[in-house]
């Protein structure tokens, strides 16, 4: 009995570390967030939907969009939240605003990067988008648009 192994017991091997996607550094993420919401304040339809929810709390939700792509464009495992939770709290949010988030985080990547670098970024932001836009609008008879694809 003494040889058989403990069934309560897994080996397994950590997993290698994962590589950025993106050639990118934090210094260039928090310019791309900082740019990046400077137009969402302005945009005439995201400016008044983010103030209402954002209002007095800017910098520490910049701080917090700071280690949301960090994690996910570098891999550092910096941020914890529930963005699903997040966005289908807003009560204002329509589908559209996904489309208009999109194109103004892709024209902010395409300003601030080289295509190598401003096009993967957005594939990852396009993912997400279509992702959040899924869990607030997408039932089983209502698919993602083809802008998300």
């Amino acid at each position: 009995m003494a040889d058989r192994p403990d069934p309560f017991v897994i080996n397994a091997r950590p997993a290698p570390p994962r590589v950025p996607d993106v050639a990118i550094t934090p210094d260039e993420i928090a310019l791309l967030v900082e740019r990046f919401y400077s137009a969402v304040r302005q945009h005439p339809r995201l400016g008044p939907l983010f103030e209402n929810r954002l209002a007095g709390k800017w910098p520490p939700h910049l701080e917090r969009m700071n280690l949301f792509w960090r994690s996910v464009l570098l891999h550092s495992g910096e941020y914890s939240g529930q963005p699903v939770v997040k966005h289908n709290g807003l009560p204002d949010l329509q589908e559209g605003d996904f489309r208009l988030w999109l194109e103004l985080f892709e024209q902010t990547t395409a300003e601030l990067f080289e295509t190598e670098i401003a096009a993967p970024i957005q594939v990852i932001a396009r993912r997400i988008a279509r992702s959040l836009w899924l869990a607030r609008f997408g039932t089983p008879f209502n698919k993602a648009p083809d802008w998300l694809d």
